[in-house]
């Protein structure tokens, strides 16, 4: 409420006040000019400087910016404060000797990818920052009746391709410790995304043998519980860091 009352008091049209200055200048030095003259002491050096006047257009050019624009840059330096002081941006994730994959992050990307060979196999794990916010989300397989509270997550499609062009692709879902399989489908070579392909069932209708063996596919592979653990760390400290650096490229861009 009070963010909108300041946002009305700056949108109420006033007079210039450079303007209201040479108005008023103006009308002072004609009054002394002409008592000059009715009073005979005016000479012909006597002349009218030339004033300067301001167009509102000119007046708003020589105005950095609006009040608007002060609160939005105090709203968004208090959101960098905020975000600093929580310290996950400078929360180095380590990782592992024994690490599997190969990271690829880029700085103002969204994306982060992770590769490894396995065999004749190429293994990509897509992890796309706009749907990868740690969200709480309830999870049948990791929710008991002694464990009800909802656990951070974050989702991520693997995919495993051979040189023959095929790939079994997955919707895979981090947990703290774990992974949980969503979907299950294989893509052909050559196969247009436009294509209405069968994706197969929902994992969970599968047969709970099919289920434990598709994960176990995926563990040899190196989706395990701590490649989880690190994807959420990970995810974490990226997610604050672009957070910032977007909200300075947004207070860059105000203040210039």
């Amino acid at each position: 409420m009070a963010l909108y009352s300041a946002i009305r008091r700056a949108s109420k049209p006033t007079i210039p006040l450079a303007l209201r200055s040479v108005t008023t200048a103006t009308s002072s030095y004609l009054s002394a000019a002409a008592n000059a003259v009715e009073n005979g002491s005016a000479s012909r050096s006597f002349s009218i400087p030339v004033l300067q006047y301001y167009s509102t257009s000119a007046v708003k050019k020589k105005r950095k910016h609006s009040s608007f624009d002060d609160i939005l840059l105090q709203i968004i330096d208090s959101e960098i404060k905020f975000s600093l002081d929580s310290g996950f941006h400078d929360c180095a994730v380590d990782i592992p000797d024994d690490f599997p994959f190969e990271v690829q992050d880029k700085a103002g990307k969204r994306v982060i990818v992770l590769t490894r060979d396995y065999g004749e196999e190429t293994i990509n794990i897509v992890v796309d920052m706009p749907n990868a916010r740690c969200e709480n989300v309830e999870d049948d397989a990791v929710n008991s009746e002694e464990e009800t509270e909802p656990q951070p997550s974050v989702p991520f499609s693997v995919t495993v391709s051979k040189e023959n062009g095929f790939s079994l692709e997955f919707d895979v879902r981090a947990f703290p410790n774990k992974i949980s399989i969503y979907g299950v489908s294989i893509k052909e070579p050559k196969s247009s995304i436009n294509q209405l392909v069968y994706k197969g069932p929902a994992f969970s209708l599968l047969n709970e043998s099919l289920q434990k063996s598709f994960y176990e596919y995926l563990e040899v592979r190196g989706l395990t519980g701590s490649t989880a653990n690190f994807l959420l760390e990970y995810v974490i400290s990226k997610d604050t860091k672009e957070y910032i650096r977007w909200l300075k490229n947004i207070k860059n861009f105000v203040e210039n």
